[in-house]
């Protein structure tokens, strides 16, 4: 029977292995929404595989239930789970609330999922690999769209931005980040061993390639996150990072005129910009969600609200605000569910960045400022509806956690 059991935990471990190299670059099928018939709702390729995989992995965590309990953060993660699904039995759109736990799920399963199944240093290091390929693909296509011409066009500046194999700049330049994060952590922990210079370092054409990617995407969060990753690094041990850093994004302003103009929307809050049109989508919706404060309308609800009250011509639909949103959909009780899991991510994560010395302390400090960075943007963007992100992020999480279970 143990026999059995290891096998197919390493048939698994390859499943796992398998799916977060394919899922970045599968995002951009999100596009494409397929109808079988017309009484039943729509769905796309990643629909049907976040489907199965929430199917898969739900056996596989009752089935190991006892050992799942042990995974960190599990009861703010099932009580979170728990009222969202809920909110499917009083939600206003139940179709969409129950495609939207599907989704939830799948990346939370994936997380207990790693947590069980990675074993050592081995694992951890051939996972991290795979995700880091796992950027080739959108990677390459991010930069023929670049070269060409052949990116976005904004809605507000009339410029192109860049998508890689992702449905939108936005969640390519997230996903461009966490792997920016990585591999810049790569390329310092490579120079603390071998004490060369930077530009001999293997990891230095590629940070400063995803560098220019992260840049062409013109997505101001996902940029600022990666200033927030070169500023803590630079204030507790890379004093030269920091400078770097500083010098790179005063270049950026003084020469690329878009980067300057999107600078400058930001902190004079142009009124026809889309930070203005943040803020009164969140001053009108407010005030709604109080009507349904403990529970909310139920999950991903918040178009459906935003369409009744204040209709297309007012822009998109989406929160651009996690935070906003959860309290919309799921109330007082599932924000501050949420809210459980992210500090008892952080707390995790601190204590295993004060207990880790030399190389692994750098990999310990990256996640910490990873997980900061992205539970900032929060405030501002979309990041929980980005599910290649998320999926690949809480599947490293897991394995992270997995072999730093010992440091309490």
């Amino acid at each position: 029977m143990e026999k059995v059991n290891r096998k197919l935990n390493k048939n698994l471990f390859y499943y796992l292995l398998a799916l977060a190299l394919l899922r970045p670059s599968l995002d951009i099928f999100s596009r494409i929404e397929l109808q079988i018939h017309s009484s039943l709702p729509s769905f796309n390729l990643n629909v049907f595989i976040g489907g199965l995989v929430f199917l898969i992995l739900s056996i596989f965590c009752l089935w190991n239930i006892k050992k799942i309990y042990s995974t960190p953060i599990f009861w703010s993660i099932s009580i979170f789970l728990g009222l969202s699904f809920a909110s499917i039995f009083y939600s206003i759109d139940s179709s969409n609330s129950l495609r939207e736990f599907i989704r939830l799920a799948s990346i939370f399963l994936l997380y207990f999922l790693a947590y069980q199944l990675i074993e050592n240093r081995k694992d951890f290091y051939l996972l991290l690999k795979i995700i880091l390929f796992s950027y080739i693909l959108p990677g390459i296509v991010a930069l023929i769209q670049l070269i060409g011409g052949w990116g976005l066009p904004d809605d507000f500046g009339g410029f192109q931005r860049i998508y890689g194999t992702f449905a939108h700049p936005n969640p390519f330049a997230f996903y461009t980040f966490f792997i920016l994060a990585l591999t810049l952590s790569l390329l310092l922990i490579n120079k603390e061993k071998n004490k060369s210079w930077v530009i001999q370092n293997p990891y230095f054409l590629p940070v400063v390639a995803i560098t220019f990617l992260l840049i062409a995407t013109y997505t101001r969060s996902a940029i600022v996150c990666f200033f927030i990753f070169i500023f803590f690094f630079g204030i507790f041990k890379y004093r030269k990072l920091l400078i770097f850093g500083l010098l790179f994004f005063l270049g950026l302003y003084f020469f690329s005129d878009i980067f300057r103009e999107r600078l400058w929307e930001l902190i004079s809050l142009d009124p026809y910009g889309s930070i203005v049109w943040r803020f009164r989508l969140w001053r009108d919706m407010l005030p709604i969600s109080l009507w349904q404060p403990w529970f909310g309308y139920g999950l991903d609800t918040f178009t459906n609200i935003v369409e009744y009250y204040r209709g297309f011509e007012l822009g998109s639909l989406d929160p651009h605000n996690d935070y906003l949103k959860i309290f919309v959909e799921n109330g007082i009780l599932g924000l501050l569910s949420y809210l459980a899991i992210i500090i008892g991510l952080l707390i995790n994560l601190i204590k295993i960045f004060r207990k880790n010395i030399n190389q692994e302390k750098i990999f310990a400090l990256s996640f910490l400022i990873i997980v900061l960075s992205l539970s900032a943007a929060s405030s501002f963007d979309n990041i929980l509806r980005e599910t290649a992100l998320q999926w690949n992020l809480w599947i490293l999480l897991g394995a992270w956690l997995k072999i730093n279970s010992a440091i309490g």
